[in-house]
């Protein structure tokens, strides 16, 4: 049975998950057994606003993926798919006007749908590109990606048609052994092994009109996901919790400062490093313990390089990254994730 981590401070909407118990019950799997060990109520999937563990549904899906023996399972999750599911993310994307409206709305919401981070979108000459990734807390989720962006594309899909082949898709997974059903799934332009996941929406469809769009609804469901974005819960509780939370989705940032941080908890920079001081801790004190935790999860829980660890958790070069294992476990990154094959 699992115990609660920083990994569990980070939700999803229970929603995006409501075809998985009849997508795995089509390969003969029961994800009952499998809930019951995560700790998820089954339930709680078709709740339009319940919330659940990121971390333990990524875990569910990778279960649901090893028993099935099908790298594409997430991604086949789709054809189940309830439209609306999510909730007012879902109806938002639905009913956007237009392509532009839909890439704005995803990229302002996704916060609420799901704890991502690095989010970033540039709207220009060339098109809309959105991007984004997830804390490094989160160590398997490419079954969830798959799932997600595969929801995405059926959206965009339903308001361009064939013209989604012109979009590009950029994922943080690996290449799969059968990248056609990827293909066939979300657009002929993709890549794998990436960095960061991203969307590049060509300038030539931005402006397609949705022919289900709901201008009222679309407004409606952007203001209820302002209300009810979970991102704002670093200003609930402990201080001291407040920062991890704020941090731990901002890990691949190097070293932000304090000038940086203050401004989102709404205090001066003075006033922010007081209130550590009487707690008897720092930033960089959070931001270690954070590595720390992160790091041994990385190394003895995942296939990542030593440079896409570093990468995730904010060091500038594997050498700094090296140095702070050693001195955390008296061993190098190496050692450690020698020690868990043996």
């Amino acid at each position: 049975m699992p115990n609660r981590s920083i990994a569990d401070e980070l939700t999803t909407v229970a929603g995006v998950a409501s075809a998985v118990a009849a997508h795995a019950q089509s390969y003969g799997i029961d994800i009952v057994p499998i809930c019951g060990a995560l700790e998820i109520e089954p339930e709680i999937f078709q709740s339009l606003t319940a919330r659940i563990s990121l971390d333990r549904l990524c875990r569910l899906l990778e279960a649901c993926a090893l028993l099935a023996d099908d790298e594409a399972f997430g991604l086949k999750c789709v054809d189940r798919f309830v439209p609306g599911s999510t909730g007012p993310f879902g109806y938002g994307l639905m009913t956007a006007p237009t392509v532009r409206e839909f890439v704005r709305f995803l990229a302002l919401h996704m916060q609420y749908a799901t704890y991502a981070s690095n989010l970033r979108i540039t709207i220009d000459g060339r098109g809309a590109c959105f991007s984004w990734s997830f804390a490094p807390a989160i160590v398997k989720r490419d079954q969830y990606v798959d799932m997600g962006v595969a929801l995405t594309m059926q959206r965009l899909r339903d308001i361009v048609g064939l013209h989604t082949d012109l979009v590009e898709v950029d994922l943080e997974r690996p290449r799969p052994k059968t990248p056609q059903v990827f293909r066939d799934y979300l657009t002929k332009r993709l890549r794998f092994g990436c960095r960061e996941n991203a969307l590049r929406i060509p300038l030539s469809i931005l402006d397609t009109r949705n022919p289900k769009a709901d201008a009222r609804l679309f407004t409606l469901m952007d203001i209820q996901c302002r209300s009810m974005r979970p991102d704002a819960d670093y200003q609930e509780g402990d201080f001291i919790d407040q920062v991890r939370r704020f941090l731990i989705l901002r890990m691949a940032e190097q070293n932000s400062s304090l000038s940086d941080i203050s401004p989102h908890f709404g205090i001066s920079e003075r006033t922010f490093q007081r209130r550590l001081a009487e707690e008897n801790t720092s930033l960089a004190e959070i931001r270690d313990d954070l590595r720390r935790e992160l790091s041994l999860n990385l190394l003895t829980g995942s296939e990542l390089s030593i440079s896409e660890i570093c990468y995730r958790l904010g060091y500038s070069a594997p050498s700094a990254f090296t140095r702070s294992v050693t001195r955390w476990f008296g061993r190098t990154p190496s050692e450690l994730r020698g020690r868990r094959g043996a």
